[in-house]
């Protein structure tokens, strides 16, 4: 049986499954898709699904989105969590689906997707007929790390991303020579790709410095996404396979990302499941 490795000190801070379908809006292209329609079907669909999440345990409910402003498209209106816990989270809106984790919850994906699996079969079980949505055009699987001072042994965040990721912009010679200080350098890189796979899919990778949450100090944020932007049956093994997929793919961007971290972060061995 092979072993996956997983890292007890891992930078993550936030796992994001996103799911979306099509949804009718009003408004000119390129102004905010506000959503048209009857909210009764919606409604329905709300309903079943927060009583099928409550039986699982998502005991609180959050309207993020107030009754007298506009919804849009794509934006979640309502999240469901567990008492006293930060993660899991599922969130739910006109045309999407989210399935949130992060520590201290979050072990592996082997540990997170029967969760996901769960969501999946709530979210597609309690689809009205009348709302008709054949397929999700979307699916995708985002991690956002944060590298702080532990892991990058006191370098700067320009000099992390350089010695330590292996990510450098290229500038022309002698320009970073007007910089004040090295270390008050902040960079922020950006990258789209396609994908050598038939499948549509695509990985967004991006680097920058700032601050997440409580955090006292500007830190290393990484933010990848794997998406497959083609129409997909909406059926929780289709959609497991894919994000199966987005997850190895992710993982082992990781793994060859931060080579030079691995001890820090302490590996851990777990079994394939």
């Amino acid at each position: 049986m092979s072993a996956k490795v997983t890292y007890k000190k891992a930078p993550l801070i936030e796992l994001i499954v996103e799911i979306r379908w099509t949804v009718q809006v009003l408004g000119l292209p390129g102004g905010p898709p506000i959503v048209s329609g009857s909210s009764s079907v919606f409604d329905i669909w709300f309903h079943g699904l927060a009583g099928a999440l409550r039986a699982d345990g998502f005991l609180e409910l959050e309207r993020l989105v107030p009754h007298d402003s506009p919804v849009f498209a794509y934006q979640p209106v309502f999240r469901f969590k567990k008492p006293e816990v930060p993660f899991p989270i599922y969130q739910f809106g006109h045309g999407i689906f989210t399935i949130n984790a992060g520590p201290p919850n979050y072990i592996s994906w082997d540990d997170f997707r029967p969760q996901v699996e769960s969501g999946l079969q709530a979210l597609i079980a309690h689809k009205p007929a009348a709302a008709n949505v054949e397929d999700f055009s979307v699916a995708s699987l985002r991690y956002i790390d944060a590298f702080r001072e532990e892991l990058r042994s006191g370098m700067s965040n320009f000099a992390f991303m350089r010695d330590a990721l292996g990510v450098t912009i290229g500038m022309p010679a002698g320009l970073l020579d007007f910089a004040e200080s090295e270390d008050q350098i902040t960079p922020t890189f950006a990258l789209r790709f396609p994908l050598k796979e038939e499948d549509k899919s695509s990985l967004t990778f991006q680097l920058a410095v700032g601050r997440i949450g409580r955090a006292a100090t500007n830190d290393t944020i990484m933010d990848t996404t794997y998406s497959v932007n083609r129409s997909l049956t909406v059926n929780t093994d289709e959609v497991l396979t894919v994000l199966d997929n987005a997850h190895d793919v992710i993982h082992g961007w990781f793994t060859r990302l931060t080579g030079q971290l691995h001890e820090k972060m302490i590996p851990i061995e777990q079994h394939a499941k």
